[in-house]
């Protein structure tokens, strides 16, 4: 497996795909349920490889994240085999990123000795996906890319 398992919620939620795969390798309700009960080895076989076949499916898409605390503000810009990264770090004394207004209080602020911009890009080849589902793990979230692409733009000026 190169990812990780699917929970049992997140199998429920893909019942159909999940289905279709089975069907896919000539499993039909019966026979799947006949191979859970007399062949752990094989359903743990199929549960993964499903598994990774999402994860293949979700990372290939996902183009922007963001991992945040109170101090620091992580945006990564996912292209095909590398990502950019934006960071913001700053002292205790700031507001949080968190904070509903910290975007505006930022704009007014990024020159503060208190505020640190570092941006840096890296290139992982064929690990790419790997890079991005160790990001996710560690609480990166899947975003839209409006902060990173408007800082990208307010930073370029």
């Amino acid at each position: 497996m190169e990812y990780a398992r699917l929970s049992k919620e997140q199998f429920k939620a893909l019942h159909n795909e999940f289905s279709r795969f089975l069907a896919s390798h000539s499993i039909d309700k019966k026979k799947w349920d006949h191979i859970k009960s007399e062949n752990p080895e094989l359903t743990n076989k199929k549960l993964d490889a499903f598994s990774d076949i999402v994860w293949n499916d979700v990372l290939h898409k996902i183009k922007y994240l963001e991992h945040r605390n109170d101090q620091l503000l992580f945006l990564f810009k996912c292209f095909d085999n590398k990502i950019d990264l934006i960071l913001i770090k700053q002292t205790k004394d700031c507001p949080s990123f968190f904070d509903e207004h910290h975007k505006n209080w930022l704009i007014k602020n990024i020159k503060d000795d208190r505020v640190s911009v570092f941006e840096s890009s890296r290139d992982f080849g064929k690990d790419f996906k790997k890079e991005i589902f160790k990001l996710i793990k560690k609480g990166a979230v899947a975003r839209d890319g409006i902060v990173y692409e408007d800082l990208k733009s307010f930073l370029s000026k």
